[in-house]
């Protein structure tokens, strides 16, 4: 398959997942043994954010489409092995949680930044899963640095991007993305060590101020000091 469509096929497939599960929090409800706030989520939410949501990934995709279509014989068809598979999934992963960590801390300690970009997507303060990308375009055009960087690194070491490892990072990365803004308590925490589940962004949606700035990972905000739980800080 084509490595740009196969690419806009995955990300469209995983938002239609995002949009239905959307639409479903607000039609059913989050049940009690599962929901993380204990906020209402009104059809006026959703389709008041729906324009911001939709331009956001129109441009993505667009974007995506031309340094695909540019840059496509960087990445090769070849399956690299599992183990070389795994590796460069948390090369990508270290790589990006990190950078999106400082970027995220940084628009939240400047002031500007936080006014002027980053605000918007706090207006969400019990997020729904569609909601990660409810975000000012300065944000997501910054915060997509983390991944590039990532890839280039894989491409120094190993030669090649294959393209089962950037498939693999997207469906990841955007179901991770879908799931901490999904208001459900997720028991993949327990299972992973730092792992940044849905409480520890959901936790920072709620109390935008007090930190838990990373979104995959909870070790950035652990050792520089913005890991937080209700009671500790």
């Amino acid at each position: 398959m084509d490595l740009a469509l196969g690419t806009l096929m995955i990300y469209m497939g995983i938002n239609v997942l995002g949009l239905l599960w959307t639409v479903a929090t607000i039609h059913f409800g989050i049940p009690d043994s599962l929901r993380i706030q204990d906020r209402p989520h009104p059809w006026s939410t959703l389709w008041s954010r729906l324009p911001l949501i939709g331009f956001n990934q129109l441009v993505l995709m667009a974007l995506a489409w031309a340094g695909l279509t540019a840059f496509g014989h960087l990445f090769q068809a070849q399956w690299p092995g599992i183990s070389t598979v795994i590796l460069q999934l948390l090369v990508i992963h270290v790589l990006d949680d990190m950078f999106f960590y400082m970027w995220h801390r940084l628009i939240h300690e400047n002031k500007w930044l936080y006014n002027k970009v980053h605000r918007i997507h706090h207006r969400a303060f019990s997020p729904l899963p569609i909601e990660y990308i409810y975000v000012h375009p300065v944000e997501w055009l910054v915060g997509s640095a983390g991944p590039f960087i990532g890839l280039v690194l894989v491409f120094s070491i190993w030669g090649a991007i294959p393209i089962a490892t950037f498939w693999l990072y997207l469906i990841i990365r955007n179901l991770h993305e879908l799931d901490i803004h999904s208001g459900i308590h997720s028991p993949i925490g327990r299972l992973i060590p730092l792992y940044a589940a849905a409480e520890h962004h959901d936790l920072h949606h709620s109390k935008p101020t007090k930190g838990n700035y990373a979104s995959t990972f909870t070790v950035w905000d652990r050792v520089l000091g913005t890991y937080w739980r209700p009671g500790e800080r």
